[in-house]
């Protein structure tokens, strides 16, 4: 009798790809690269004092994402934004800059945790993940919510 075979994708995988940034500089490239992808005109990057443990803060005023578009597009790893929204950026018609789906990880190559908040049609929605926890979870990506947390509410 023949089965079929399925990977699984281990919480491992997170950590991984974000130690595929050289440098801390690289890694806020991504994301300010995102930011781009997402028609932002703005982007502001806080950088902690030194010696501190103040979070490294990278707001822009993109397009964000509705809890469905979390759910089913950002929380994809490796999705090519491309093949279904097209190669341009709906607002400026810029060129979109993502080409691999692992962008999101780059916080992990400059932080332990990483907080995503983003707002679109009224409503909040965040995803939170810890590099640490991550490993120890040590089950698969597609089926276990512990690592990386979401949620979505009414815009404050």
């Amino acid at each position: 009798m023949t089965k079929s075979a399925y990977f699984s994708v281990d919480t491992r995988l997170t950590a991984l790809l974000g130690e595929t940034y050289r440098s801390t500089e690289a890694a806020l490239k991504e994301l300010v690269d995102n930011a781009w992808d997402a028609g932002a005109d703005n982007v502001w990057i806080t950088l902690p004092a030194p010696m501190s443990n103040e979070p490294i803060v990278i707001r822009d005023d993109g397009s964000g994402m509705t809890p469905l578009d979390v759910a089913k597009e950002y929380l994809t790893i490796a999705r090519d934004r491309r093949s279904k929204k097209g190669q341009r950026s709906p607002k400026y018609k810029r060129r979109i800059k993502g080409r691999k789906g692992i962008g999101k990880f780059a916080g992990l190559a400059a932080a332990q945790k990483m907080l995503i908040s983003t707002c679109a049609a009224g409503v909040r929605s965040t995803v939170s993940i810890d590099k640490q926890v991550l490993p120890e979870a040590n089950k698969d990506l597609e089926t276990d919510p512990t690592p990386g947390r979401r949620s979505a509410g009414k815009r404050k």
